[in-house]
């Protein structure tokens, strides 16, 4: 069983209007790229979230872009209902039961699960309501005390976290589909000197915050899981948005990574999380090229930066990307594994089907990333 999960850039776009012919160009090396990877589940990232537009994308045949009805889309108990009334905007109808925040401008990168007819048929595969996610963590909202305040402040999900969650003969997989907020720091980065300003700092630092935060609630929920039951079955999956700048805000303010708030504690190993591409190859560990102007100027600029090791270019590459599980995919006899080897980013084919072809009709700015389950 592979699952994938992939940041398809603004995906809204191309499904709005399927007339215009970049779309339906960039819509047919989309389908490439999925038909190419086959995954049986994909977590798709930067989804809109009007569920009927994905559903009729998904039921077109290759030739015009779409995946040949060879997928399903996991929803939450009730949605049939919602959408039953005919809603004028489906992604306002569904967003309190999704618990999506922002409007039609700002909230349309939802996180939907397409999961492939026969394991959908045959898994029961279905989205958790987050009310459940909330009554286990105890928190819709919590606080938080930005780097160097007193003062709290609340925060919350801006995308809530989607649970997918496999019944296999009669064994539970919980997939958490996440996509962290990302903030788009709009403060001038540097004065005249060509040093970092305050402003610029200060906002990438709360950014950096309210991440780890989100990243926390996650954990939360991992680690209530684990007071259930001793070995859950559960798959942390998306794009975390650690980065750009991440190296250097990290090593020199924050002191902290955000992947180790998911991943939890190394002396609790029973529920700390394996990352799928910890045995990849190092060089190839990254899902995004992204010119990073802060990560540069920090290797030019900033005392002994530039003598730190990187696996890759650390300026032009990141891995925002990610795929980890918990260690009864390695520790059972039977059920679900995985395997050595198991992870991959989806290099090959997303450069090939993006070779030659207008930036308009690119795919996204992000590979996919992979991992096989074996049963």
């Amino acid at each position: 069983m592979k699952l994938t999960t992939w940041n398809i850039e603004h995906l809204k776009k191309p499904l709005a209007d399927l007339s215009l012919d970049t779309n339906r160009k960039r819509l047919l090396n989309i389908s490439k790229e999925i038909k190419q990877i086959d995954p049986d589940i994909l977590c798709i990232i930067e989804a809109p979230g009007d569920l009927l537009a994905l559903r009729d994308w998904i039921a077109l045949p290759s030739a015009d872009g779409g995946l040949d009805a060879a997928y399903q889309i996991a929803t939450i108990k009730g949605t049939e209902q919602i959408l039953s009334s005919n809603p004028s905007n489906v992604r306002d109808a569904l967003s309190d039961l999704y618990a999506m925040e922002g409007s039609d401008r700002n909230g349309n990168q939802w996180i939907w699960f397409l999961v492939k007819n026969e394991l959908f048929n045959n898994s029961a595969a279905h989205i958790q309501d987050p009310k459940v996610w909330r009554g286990m963590t105890g928190l819709k909202k919590w606080t938080v005390n930005y780097w160097g305040s007193y003062q709290s402040q609340k925060a919350s999900h801006w995308r809530h976290p989607q649970t997918l969650i496999l019944n296999i003969e009669g064994l539970i997989i919980e997939i958490i589909g996440v996509h962290l907020k990302s903030k788009i720091n709009l403060k001038k980065a540097f004065d005249q000197n060509n040093q970092l300003t305050t402003e610029y700092v200060d906002e990438a630092l709360r950014a950096r915050v309210k991440l780890a935060t989100e990243a926390n609630d996650i954990r939360k929920y991992i680690e209530q899981r684990f007071q259930q039951e001793s070995n859950p079955y559960i798959i942390v999956c998306g794009d975390f948005n650690d980065g750009p700048a991440k190296e250097f805000f990290e090593r020199q303010y924050l002191f902290f990574d955000l992947m180790s708030n998911i991943q939890g504690n190394i002396f609790f190993a029973d529920s700390f999380l394996n990352h799928a591409l910890f045995d990849y190859r190092q060089d190839l560990r990254w899902s995004t090229k992204y010119n990073d102007k802060i990560e540069r100027w920090a290797r030019n600029e900033f005392g002994n930066y530039h003598n730190i090791a990187t696996a890759f270019d650390t300026t032009r590459k990141q891995l925002i990307d990610h795929i980890l599980f918990t260690q009864a995919f390695v520790k059972s006899n039977s059920g679900p594994k995985i395997l050595k080897h198991a992870g991959m980013v989806e290099h090959t084919i997303h450069e090939k089907v993006n070779a030659n072809v207008r930036n308009s009709e690119k795919t996204s700015d992000h590979h996919p990333v992979s991992v096989e389950i074996s049963f």
